[in-house]
């Protein structure tokens, strides 16, 4: 459904927000010519596939092919609908809109669950720090918070707030309010009594809120103030908002300090992260109760190059950091273990005079996870009192390390721990290599039954500028489907579907050319409709540009992802910014190429047409016409021979059409 957003707002919002900016704020991105690449972040992205143009402002992933504008960015990125992002953006630059005014107040579905949540959470943390101000009710928070020594600073910054010690402060505020309290069962910050009526979950506790990376709360943590309430630490459960093991604590304000300096740190709890930022290290993270997963692993790549561990010297420290050793070791990033002096934990250390001072030197001198876990592995070799016993370690180490998925590291890694096993085992690199080959090769081995299959072409094995035919198949010479045609067929359909693109793209770029003239005396706009294009993607975004053409409108880049984007076509925006880079494959980015390279694309498709209409008439002939003796087109059977004849002498081979620029 096509929503009635104001243009003039939704120009306004596009113009005022930066692209490069916006998304850098989420993603490292560097220079990379006129442009800023960057680790996509909406897939597992091993080197640096999304571009951001800044002249465009578009980005484009060419691994995943996600792309599209800032307003898709947002909705993608941050779990957004169009009138949520439209909001976002407008806050960042300081735009003022108005709902009502803007056209997108009320849609008639209501709002959907992540935004009850999302409403609820952050209702419920206004009310949290509410009570931690209040005079009376908030006295016994604010102690705790002096005697942790919490700055006002920090308490602002984090946000941190108080839940009343009685079963409903919550619950009576819910009711007071008039607010809809289905939003807080969802996040679970009230449970309904089995003798009827409702309590609240968190009670008496000093609440930390739990953002996303915008700073929208998603959930609450919440510490014990009386020593004898259990547990400890109670935190939300998982909601459509929040999944423990992908949210690292205090990432909204780390990312930037991240970024900046190429470095995360991570520890263990909401206090430690309070107090490493109080000391003015505001590159901290923590993880919310968990051990270290590939999720945190995936979301820290897109900011930092290097990630530094801080745990507790206890033995469950110890095995947070070897789990979290693991998750590292075959993955593209620089990983150390740091120990602290003197067996402190980090908000004790950070409360020292020095602790500043003393915190940067312990992670400054970091030790590299590979040598921290051989050193813990050497250690234990040392204890072990016969040769069997170490025998049975190294063993044990090398199977974990092939389970690992060690032989897909990266060869100098992957070079680096042979090379040390090898010195701590007295053994040769080579026999090492071998044995965790060994160990991995049935892991590795297809089952023999397995059916081959051909590698899909890719756009890559397309020249530029060359379509060819678009696909013949035997004695019929019929449309044979993807799934089962031949290697080649499929390199010439996607050679068609790229000229499509290109026509789009073209067309966009300059729109005077939906009436040039092409080889047979037609205008484009005459000769060419979405019928004949053979993607249904493109096809559809065809049609929204051939509409806005015909009618006379100006079509931009920009205007046309705006107007995909406040319908959540994000489909056809990934298309849409491909067509773009394109067009700039053809054309080098010169628009005094994008003529040829309209002509070319569009002459591809005209013969794809009349190929199709062959085909089509020689079937017709080979089954001797329909029961009139005659083809759709109203031809008798000579008519039909003689056209194919026709065809066959202006089209004697299907013809390669040369680079632009040739």
């Amino acid at each position: 459904m096509r929503m009635a957003i104001r243009e003039d707002i939704k120009d306004r919002v596009q113009q005022a927000t930066d692209i490069v900016r916006l998304i850098g704020e989420q993603v490292a991105l560097r220079p990379k010519g006129k442009e800023f690449a960057g680790l996509c972040p909406f897939h597992d992205d091993k080197n640096p596939s999304m571009q951001v143009s800044p002249a465009k402002q578009i980005y484009k992933c060419f691994s995943c092919g996600a792309g599209g504008d800032a307003f898709s960015f947002v909705m993608n990125y941050h779990k957004m609908n169009f009138p949520e992002a439209i909001k976002h953006l407008a806050e960042r630059a300081g735009i003022e809109v108005e709902e009502q005014a803007a056209g997108f107040g009320d849609q008639g579905s209501g709002p959907s669950e992540r935004k009850r949540i999302s409403g609820a959470n952050a209702q419920a943390m206004e009310f949290f720090r509410a009570l931690l101000k209040h005079p009376e009710h908030g006295q016994t928070a604010r102690d705790y918070i002096d005697r942790r020594g919490i700055s006002p600073e920090m308490v602002a910054d984090f946000q941190i707030g108080y839940a009343p010690d009685g079963w409903d402060g919550l619950v009576q505020m819910i009711e007071h309010k008039g607010w809809e309290r289905d939003g807080y069962e969802l996040a679970g910050l009230v449970s309904q009594r089995d003798s009827g009526g409702y309590y609240d979950r968190l009670r008496h506790r000093l609440i930390f809120p739990i953002f996303d990376a915008i700073g929208r709360p998603i959930a609450f943590g919440g510490r014990k103030i009386r020593e004898e309430d259990e547990p400890k630490y109670l935190n939300s459960p998982e909601t459509k908002l929040f999944n423990k093991s992908a949210t690292l604590y205090g990432l909204h304000l780390a990312k930037k300090p991240i970024i900046d300096s190429k470095t995360a740190v991570i520890v263990e709890g909401y206090t430690d992260v309070i107090a490493c930022h109080q000391g003015g290290a505001r590159n901290v993270v923590a993880t919310l109760g968990t051990a270290l997963t590939s999720e945190h692993v995936g979301e820290l790549r897109r900011y930092a190059e290097k990630v530094v561990l801080i745990f507790d010297p206890d033995e469950a420290g110890q095995k947070a950091a070897d789990r979290a050793v693991e998750l590292f070791l075959t993955g593209d990033m620089d990983v150390a273990i740091a120990v602290l002096p003197d067996g402190l934990d980090p908000a004790d250390l950070m409360a020292q005079d020095n602790g500043p001072q003393r915190w940067d030197e312990a992670v400054g001198s970091a030790q590299d996870a590979l040598a921290y876990q051989f050193n813990r592995l050497s250690e234990q070799m040392d204890g072990a009192t016969t040769l069997t016993g170490r025998q049975k370690l190294a063993d044990a180490y090398l199977t974990r390390l092939a389970q690992l998925g060690l032989a897909r590291a990266g060869a100098i890694r992957r070079s680096l721990v042979v090379q040390r096993l090898a010195g701590m085992l007295h053994m040769g690199e080579q026999a090492v290599s071998e044995l965790l080959i060994s160990k991995t090769e049935a892991a590795r081995r297809a089952p023999r039954n397995a059916p081959r299959t051909s590698p899909q072409p890719s756009d890559a094995d397309i020249p530029v500028g060359e379509y060819g035919q678009f696909m013949e198949s035997g004695e019929s010479e019929e449309y044979v489907p993807v799934e089962v045609a031949s290697a080649d067929s499929r390199r010439r359909l996607k050679a068609l579907e790229l000229a499509e693109r290109q026509v789009i793209g073209c067309l966009i770029r300059d729109n005077q050319r939906f009436g040039q003239a092409l080889s047979d005396g037609r205008t484009f706009d005459e000769a060419v409709s979405a019928a004949d294009f053979v993607s249904p993607e493109n096809r559809r975004l065809f049609e929204r540009l051939f509409d806005r053409l015909a009618a006379g409108e100006a079509v931009t880049l920009a205007g046309l992802l705006g107007d995909l984007a406040v319908n959540g076509e994000q489909d056809l925006s990934d298309i849409l910014t491909q067509t773009d880079a394109d067009v700039d494959a053809a054309t080098g980015g010169r628009f005094d190429q994008v003529g040829q390279a309209f002509a070319l694309a569009a002459q591809a498709l005209l013969d794809h047409h009349r190929e199709a209409q062959y085909r089509q008439h020689k079937q017709t002939l080979a089954a001797g016409g329909d029961a009139e003796g005659v083809d759709p087109d109203g031809l008798d059977s000579a008519q039909l021979l003689r056209r194919m004849i026709e065809h066959r002498r202006d089209n004697p081979s299907p013809v390669r059409i040369a680079r632009v620029g040739k």
